[in-house]
């Protein structure tokens, strides 16, 4: 009579080990995100400032992040439309095809200029003026003003490797860059590293500063995630009272 009891224990046992099994499975992530945005994201780390506060919010949100996928912003965006991925980094405000979390950080775009030439930049529209050269995707992260001006500028021209903005800025070869003041500094550290030739910018504070959100398919995993981001921010306010 003792015999039938432990192979239905077992069984059970088997049933809730699978079971379990194929959640955890289940509650794994996949983004994408552009190449690689220093301090904010910095791919052989497979961390940086921004991304270990979304891995955070994910795992308060019983989520693990299994793969970051690093491509293009363009890439990224095309990705998220044929569901090849669950969110990705950085998505456009005005973007059409993804439900969009709460801010996860805000970064803060300056125009920036030789400190030598002394350019008289007051606003938006002054950048007209000038040689510009930006982020990829920038007329679409930074708004229609923005992109209108630089529809009238002398040059304007977007690039994915922002290092070749800070070097062409040097050579003289744009007027004016576009970029966030912290991957600058992080840059130009690199530069000056590597013994290249630097010189004193002015930051010209003519921007906002800018939410960086996630792009989701799904809107309620998009919701839970907002709940893990609350739930890390309403810690951070914790301790630092």
């Amino acid at each position: 009579m003792n015999k039938h009891p432990k192979p239905i224990w077992l069984t059970a046992l088997l049933i809730l080990f699978v079971s379990y099994m194929g959640f955890t499975q289940a509650q794994t992530i996949t983004l994408a995100t552009s190449k690689s945005i220093p301090p904010y994201i910095i791919k052989d780390q497979q961390s940086g400032i921004q991304l270990d506060i979304i891995k955070q919010a994910f795992s308060n949100a019983g989520y693990q992040v299994k793969q970051v996928i690093f491509t293009s912003n363009l890439r990224a965006e095309r990705m998220l439309e044929q569901n090849a991925v669950d969110a990705i980094v950085n998505a456009p405000n005005n973007g059409t095809h993804a439900h969009l979390s709460e801010p996860v950080i805000f970064y803060q775009n300056v125009a920036i200029s030789l400190s030598v030439r002394q350019l008289d930049i007051q606003s938006i529209d002054d950048l007209t003026k000038f040689r510009l050269m930006a982020f990829q995707n920038a007329k679409k992260y930074l708004g229609e003003h923005f992109a209108k001006a630089t529809e009238q500028a002398k040059f304007y021209t977007e690039v994915a490797n922002q290092s070749a903005q800070l070097e062409r800025l040097y050579r003289g070869q744009v007027d004016v860059i576009v970029l966030d003041k912290r991957i600058f500094h992080y840059l130009n550290q690199q530069l000056i590293a590597k013994q290249r030739p630097t010189a004193p910018v002015t930051k010209h504070l003519i921007f906002p500063e800018s939410p960086r959100l996630l792009g989701f398919h799904d809107p309620e995993l998009r919701d839970k995630f907002n709940a893990g981001l609350k739930q890390l921010n309403d810690q951070k306010v914790k301790h630092s009272e």
